[in-house]
């Protein structure tokens, strides 16, 4: 699974649970437009760390932040709980390792943990295998 995949899948699992409300990537702002309305989403960090020769860690972290920080639904923690907490990439369910609600200047956001443990899987390559060819002579029987 790649950063991208999961990506996608959080903007989907979002925009289907809430599906009136607009959905979008975050900018490079911190502090959004006062005039936008919705929820966004960016990746705050992706890390690769191996454990053995053959067996990594994939974590990475989200902030999905509501942007109308003075009318902020009641239900909204846990309705942005419930939708990420188990996401599915591609048919395959992931589970957030952590959900956390916060506030950062006086602006709430969910941070939302995935981490995912990959085996690497040596290809199976054909064995070297011998040939044997035998060649036979015919003779003639009119001798």
């Amino acid at each position: 699974m790649t950063t991208n995949q999961l990506t996608t899948a959080i903007a989907t699992t979002l925009a289907q649970h809430f599906p009136n409300i607009p959905i979008h990537p975050a900018t490079g702002s911190i502090s959004p437009n006062p005039d936008s309305k919705g929820i966004t989403y960016r990746l705050l960090s992706a890390q690769l760390t191996r454990e053995r020769s053959d067996r990594f860690v994939q974590s990475h972290a989200y902030e999905i932040r509501w942007l109308e920080a003075d009318n902020i639904p009641a239900t909204l923690p846990d309705e942005l709980f419930e939708a990420l907490e188990t996401i599915s990439v591609e048919g395959t369910p992931y589970r957030a390792t952590e959900l956390r609600w916060e506030t950062e200047n006086d602006n709430p956001r969910l941070l939302v943990y995935y981490t995912m443990r990959t085996t690497k899987v040596s290809e199976s390559g054909t064995t070297m295998q011998h040939l044997e060819q035998r060649h036979t002579a015919l003779k003639a029987a009119n001798e």
